[in-house]
């Protein structure tokens, strides 16, 4: 019997200079490499705005985690950075991986177990790591300098400030009164809903536009740059008890205070109030968290505003019964969309998957519509093949006349901007034009386990929603119906979907009326 390994992506982009369009370009490539290969994708992994030089990935650690399931025989990366750029945790993960008996590969660093590929594959990861850490090191030490004159390092400028023409912080007044009031309806006993409430009822955005939710105002009630102190680098050390340190004389990794760096918004004594206070808070909260299992986890979004939802619990009534929901993460005040029962949203996803792929005549309907639209898209192959090729042409013939251009002292930012868009064009490209094959039709005999898989699958297991979300593109919920769109194209495209739209009414009505069988 043939032995088909499986295989698990991992692709991801380490800031938001980069697009999501390159981690697209990774699964392309990589998907590419299986199918040239004859391994089998089970599942995709993809941490975006990532550093390698930190293992604090969710999606890569979920992988490491999966990886001791039995899920998969291989994580395939398209280059070897993408799994890590630290020697240390690529030796550690690499380890964890092989004692779960998975393989790592990458498709453009092609290594086997020789000397010769084992010498290569630490050359390539040194040569990673140096680039990181000396690019990091050169960022940091003008960042330094810039702070040790109490000026802005990037970015926009804390709420309550603005920046001068030497980017010294200055107070924006208006910015500083909700400042002001943020930390005074804290210290007053006020909670965090009721105080983004009131910001939002007066008027007051963040720096960046939206709406003011936990978090931003967390970052706030814990800046200290509010009391006047200019600080840089505040995260990077830390004591005994996982609080920043202070110190005057400043060395590599170390932060910088300076007492009076920049004008103060709010007293020192309020700051300490609310810092005891946040504390205070944080130790009677224990009793409301929750272990919820949300199936649709990253795939369900609002239809009102295209935010992503989260789940949410919340206790209600006065038996203060535990209602757990998604919802979207937009105040209500801005977006008018109502939470969704997960529990019955869920089990209806898995009821439509059931019906509409995981039984034998479905999911041998469904091979047959991939299988027409293979035949389709190969008598195209050539024709658009050849376009994406002269495509490439033209923007290197471009890229040539700007090179001319430059030789002859003709250099502007107009050029040099022009340059990178048509290098970043050009590699979208050739990677486009390097992951296009002609693809080979389905036989229901290789798919034929899935039926019986998704059958003898825990529903509420990680592992069953990874096995899912395989087959779904996105769930959005509408104020008055959800929409599922089902991926059908089986790893061959993702240009084969279907919509199934339920309304809300319909979904509880078809749930309760389980309950009251019941």
């Amino acid at each position: 019997m043939l032995n088909i390994p499986k295989v698990a992506l991992y692709a991801r982009f380490s800031s938001d200079n980069q697009r999501s369009e390159s981690i697209d370009a990774q699964i392309r490539a990589m998907t590419q490499f299986c199918r040239q290969n004859h391994w089998q994708i089970v599942a995709t992994y993809a941490d975006e705005a990532k550093s390698a030089t930190t293992d604090n990935r969710p999606q890569f650690q979920q992988m490491i985690e999966d990886s001791s399931k039995g899920l998969f025989d291989i994580v395939l990366v398209h280059k070897l950075d993408r799994f890590s750029r630290d020697r240390y945790d690529s030796a550690i993960y690499k380890k964890k991986l092989k004692k779960n008996h998975v393989r790592l590969c990458s498709v453009l660093e092609r290594m086997d177990d020789s000397p010769e590929s084992i010498m290569m594959e630490s050359v390539l990861e040194g040569m990673a790591e140096y680039y990181s850490k000396n690019l990091g090191r050169e960022v940091m030490k003008g960042m330094k300098e810039t702070a040790l004159q109490c000026k802005h390092t990037g970015g926009c400028p804390p709420l309550g400030y603005d920046l001068d023409e030497e980017r010294h912080l200055i107070i924006n007044e208006h910015e500083a009164e909700a400042i002001r009031s943020i930390f005074e309806m804290y210290d007053n006993g006020y909670g965090t809903m009721a105080i983004i409430d009131y910001l939002n009822e007066q008027g007051y955005v963040p720096k960046r536009g939206g709406t003011f939710g936990k978090n931003s105002l967390f970052s706030i009630l814990e800046n200290e740059k509010y009391t006047g102190v200019f600080i840089f680098n505040r995260h990077n050390t830390k004591n005994s008890e996982g609080k920043s340190t202070s110190r005057k004389f400043k060395t590599p990794g170390q932060i910088i205070r300076i007492e009076n760096g920049c004008p103060a918004i709010i007293s020192k004594e309020l700051f300490q109030r609310v810092q005891k206070r946040k504390q205070a808070n944080k130790r009677n909260t224990g009793q409301y968290h929750s272990n919820e299992f949300y199936l649709m986890t990253g795939k369900i979004f609002c239809g009102s505003c295209g935010k992503r939802l989260q789940g949410n619990v919340r206790y209600s009534g006065k038996s203060k019964k535990k209602l757990a929901t998604y919802r979207c993460e937009t105040l209500r005040k801005f977006c008018k969309n109502k939470g969704c029962k997960q529990s019955y949203l869920d089990a209806y996803v898995v009821q439509i998957l059931e019906q509409e792929i995981f039984t034998s005549q479905k999911l041998r309907r469904r091979i047959n519509a991939v299988n027409a639209y293979v035949e389709q898209y190969n008598a195209k192959y050539e024709e658009i093949s050849e376009k994406i090729s002269n495509q490439i042409e033209e923007v290197s013939q471009s890229l040539t006349n700007i090179m001319t251009a430059v030789e002859k002292g003709i250099i502007t930012q107009t050029l040099v901007d022009r340059a990178e868009e048509l290098e970043h064009q050009r590699s979208e490209l050739q990677t486009k034009l390097y992951s296009m094959h002609l693809l080979e039709p389905l036989e229901y005999k290789d798919f034929s386990h899935l039926t019986e898989k998704f059958q003898s699958m825990q529903k509420s297991t990680v592992e069953f929603r990874t096995f899912i979300q395989m087959y779904i593109d996105k769930v959005v919920t509408y104020p008055y119906h959800v929409e599922i769109i089902l991926d059908v194209g089986f790893g061959v495209t993702d240009e084969l979907k279907e919509t199934i739209t339920i309304r809300r009414g319909d979904l509880y009505a078809l749930f309760e009326f389980k309950k009251k069988e019941v």
